[in-house]
């Protein structure tokens, strides 16, 4: 199994996307030629990261993730599929904020449910409010509470927030409303 891991690290990018293409359903729809997209920059930094291993590939990420300022995506509180879509306005705040000196600020009607910490005499009426809140097994439950601080819940209407807020502090947690 480790030399079939080692293998897959320090296999290009390229030979593992031509293998998962094989294996995909493709539109009807025909696709732009390699050409028509960008320009000749784009295209050669596209080649150079196409050539890339694995290992390679997950550096780059963390590098492109500090210098932009990008926070690590939080599996546990959001689906897997949104979490490109929310890292890519992430990039661009700042360039946005710097574009429009004078924004708006809208309250926010959707929050993120954040455990801060808990006391350690409450910790089983805690993991019991979480398995309700978020439906997770006990196993699950328990590891989530002792990640703590984290996001426990995202995207939460603010009356269901503040509400799931009373539950948790009744419970012994100090939580937040992000």
């Amino acid at each position: 199994m480790l030399k079939s891991v080692h293998r897959i690290i320090n296999t290009p990018l390229r030979t593992q996307v031509r293998v998962v293409q094989q294996h995909r359903f493709f539109s009807s729809e025909p696709e732009k030629n390699i050409d028509e997209i960008g320009n000749e920059k784009v295209r050669q930094l596209a080649d150079s990261i196409s050539n890339l291993t694995v290992l390679e590939a997950s550096w780059l990420s963390d590098i492109l993730r500090k210098k932009l300022n990008i926070p690590k995506p939080s599996f546990n509180s959001m689906p897997m599929m949104t979490s490109p879509i929310t890292a890519a306005p992430a990039a661009t705040a700042p360039a946005a904020a710097a574009a429009a000196p004078v924004a708006e600020v809208k309250e926010k009607t959707e929050l993120d449910i954040k455990l801060e910490s808990y006391s350690a005499d409450s910790k089983i009426k805690i993991i019991k409010e979480i398995r309700a809140i978020t439906s997770l097994g006990l196993k699950e439950a328990k590891e989530l509470v002792e990640k703590a601080p984290i996001v426990i819940k995202g995207n939460v209407p603010k009356a269901e927030a503040e509400e799931l807020k009373k539950q948790l502090e009744a419970a012994g947690a100090k939580v937040s409303l992000d």
